[in-house]
């Protein structure tokens, strides 16, 4: 298409769309309209259809049956470079970059580079364009840097403005401000907003509510793999929306928060913890039966500080005590067999094997307890069945065939397994980092029961999460982190979103 055929889209629809795969019905008749110069909330539970509804737009998945249409005309999507010539543009739940690439080199990815006779980039030229559409998202990021020296924040920043450079007309962001600061949230609805000025069709994938309010003009609920409500975001509230998306009104943040046992002894202790860039000094105490939140902004090295404590990266100085001893944690299988647990934050990259089955990966942890017989390597898998039964029940993992490949799995539904191949674990100490990233509002609220649980027990649980509505529901104690340092903390009623935001921010 031309750029000025590209400029004249204005409506966007999807009829019919029905896409199964082995066991599963993905979609199953979805319609969505989706109008040029409005943003369209798209929700629905995990496994509700709007991830594959996603890949069938990309290109990246052909639908079984239903149509696509652009202004009433029919097109037909056979990969993403039929999607990207239709002017359709994503930034995916997980990154899609080239991490060996520079930023500049990124942002033009598949949008052809300018170049000397014909051949040689001209680098300088790229990096000056580039830098032009970083300035639109007010992105503080050197266009010559390699991809692999970014933040997870920053990469998403790049993956955005690779779409707003192709001068997309279709554009859908799925969780599109994982991982970033208010102010980098703000600035992204910034230009969305700009973008809707200019006639964009843009399609907005988020389960923080408290965003769709913000920045959508209209809703649209999926529900296995339909589409079964529709409004205008100011006509509804946000009790309406939960009750369509899970059929009853919960309020996440007026839970109850977990209370501490009375005379509850130091579990874990973690002196000078520091890592020269990233950590600086860190040090905290975790009692037997508490549920502590870390809280910071992006960047404060509450991800690394963990990291450092299991095992997973190298620390220059520091000590971690568990039950009164010193470990001696040089790798993950240490901290394993010290008794420590975590769930990391990117569950694609760290925490799954996508092309395992359901049913390996939530054993994974726990094998040696399904060998048929002690000493000898063969896993019983009748045993294993019915160990992995159990936590897909209790965990409500959506998969119709436990031996089927991981990576059929929503993201949500990812997260569950990942999260049910510690809890198969005789761990005393759980580090959930960012759990309940990707997870519907049902979900959430089955991850803090699930957290509160495993204190409830007399286990360590430490709670990672940018939402500070989370930590406010859900812990009894929360540590503030600023440049690689535990700085404050706030215990009880003294823990409110607000004193977060402030904590966080001050210098």
């Amino acid at each position: 298409m031309t750029e000025e055929e590209l400029q004249g889209i204005r409506t966007v629809e999807v009829r019919g769309l029905r896409k199964v795969y082995p066991g599963v019905v993905a979609l199953d008749g979805a319609d969505v309209t989706i109008p040029g110069g409005s943003i369209l909330g798209l929700l629905g539970k995990n496994g509700a259809g709007k991830s594959t509804l996603i890949k069938v737009l990309a290109g990246v998945v052909p639908a079984d049956a239903g149509e696509i249409l652009v202004d009433g005309e029919a097109i037909t999507l056979h990969s993403p470079h039929d999607a990207a010539a239709q002017g359709f543009a994503f930034v995916h739940q997980e990154l899609a970059d080239v991490p060996n690439l520079t930023v500049a080199e990124n942002v033009g990815l598949g949008l052809g580079y300018p170049k000397h006779f014909g051949t040689l980039v001209k680098r300088r030229a790229l990096r000056t364009w580039a830098e032009k559409v970083l300035d639109r998202l007010e992105a503080d990021i050197d266009p010559g840097a390699s991809l692999t020296s970014l933040s997870v924040a920053q990469r998403r920043l790049v993956t955005i403005a690779r779409g707003l450079a192709a001068n997309a007309r279709l554009f859908i962001l799925d969780e599109p401000t994982a991982s970033l600061t208010d102010d980098e949230i703000a600035h992204l609805h910034k230009v969305l907003r700009s973008l809707r000025a200019d006639g964009v069709a843009i399609v907005y994938v988020s389960h923080r509510l408290d965003e769709i309010f913000s920045v959508t003009d209209r809703v649209t609920v999926m529900r296995d793999g339909n589409t079964v409500y529709s409004a205008a975001t100011a006509e509804i509230d946000k009790a309406t929306l939960i009750n369509e998306i899970t059929g009853s009104a919960i309020a996440p943040e007026s839970r109850r928060r977990h209370v501490l046992p009375d005379g509850a002894g130091e579990l874990l202790r973690v002196e000078g913890m520091t890592a020269p860039g990233t950590v600086d000094d860190a040090s905290f105490t975790l009692r037997e039966g508490e549920l502590l939140g870390i809280a910071g902004l992006v960047g404060a090295g509450r991800t690394e500080l963990m990291r450092l404590i299991f095992g997973a990266d190298t620390a220059a100085s520091g000590t971690v005590v568990l039950r009164g001893e010193e470990l001696k944690i040089n790798s993950p299988r240490d901290a394993m067999a010290a008794g420590l647990a975590l769930l990391p934050e990117d569950r694609k990259e760290q925490g799954a094997v996508l092309d395992f089955s359901v049913r390996k990966n939530i054993t994974l942890t726990t094998m040696p307890r399904f060998r048929v017989a002690r000493g000898v390597p063969i896993p019983n898998e009748r045993r294993e069945r019915a160990s992995t039964r159990e936590y897909v029940e209790r965990l409500k993992i959506k998969v119709a065939n436990p031996e089927h490949p991981m990576r059929f799995l929503s993201g949500g539904n990812q997260q569950k397994a990942v999260l049910a191949k510690w809890l198969g674990s005789d761990a005393d100490v759980f580090i959930f980092d960012e759990p309940t990233h990707g997870i519907d509002v049902e979900g959430k609220e089955e991850i803090y029961d699930l957290m509160t649980e495993l204190a409830a027990r007399g286990k360590g649980v430490i709670f990672i999460s940018s939402e500070f509505t989370e930590l406010v529901g859900a812990c009894n104690r929360v540590l503030v982190m600023r440049d690689g340092r535990v700085v404050s903390q706030l215990e009880g009623s003294a823990i409110t979103d607000a004193a977060l935001v402030g904590l966080c921010y001050s210098h």
